[in-house]
């Protein structure tokens, strides 16, 4: 008897972990520009100019901090599991570059695997002086005031 109640509450278990897992569906952000394949069709090199772009793609997402003549339309996925950080799952990015003349010179797509890990350096820079306590600052300065330095000398 007690084997049969282990075996239907394994049973029960299952199911409702089953259950549970298929109610935890991950939350999907979009964000950026979506990119649309028939709109982009449209940009042709050497022809379409960038006022046609900004007609056809609208405003970019950035644009080159070099010079103003490369435009990127940037776009991301992220997927956020219960409490858990978002992770990105998509990345896409459109670089537009313009020649003198205005005109589209090259269309560049970049995906999620042509991002590199850039990781920062959390080291400080050593400053000159010694540090000083709360007290040491508030009478550190009593000595050092003499009479010509006092106000309507």
């Amino acid at each position: 008897m007690n084997n049969v109640i282990k075996k239907y509450i394994f049973v029960f278990l299952c199911i409702f972990g089953s259950s549970c897992s298929s109610i935890v569906s991950p939350i999907i952000e979009n964000r950026g520009y979506v990119f649309d394949e028939e709109l982009l069709n449209k940009i042709t090199l050497d022809q379409t100019i960038s006022s046609d772009v900004l007609d056809i793609l609208g405003s970019p997402s950035t644009t080159s901090a070099i010079d103003a003549s490369t435009w990127y339309y940037i776009y991301s996925k992220a997927e956020t599991i219960a409490f858990y950080h978002p992770e990105v799952t998509d990345r896409r990015v459109l670089a537009i570059t313009f020649n003198d003349a205005d005109k589209v010179n090259n269309l560049k797509y970049y995906g999620l695997e042509d991002g590199k890990v850039i990781s920062y350096v959390d080291r400080q820079t050593p400053t000159r002086g010694r540090e000083l306590t709360v007290i040491q600052q508030l009478f550190g300065n009593l000595g050092r005031l003499g009479a010509g330095s006092l106000p309507g000398n």
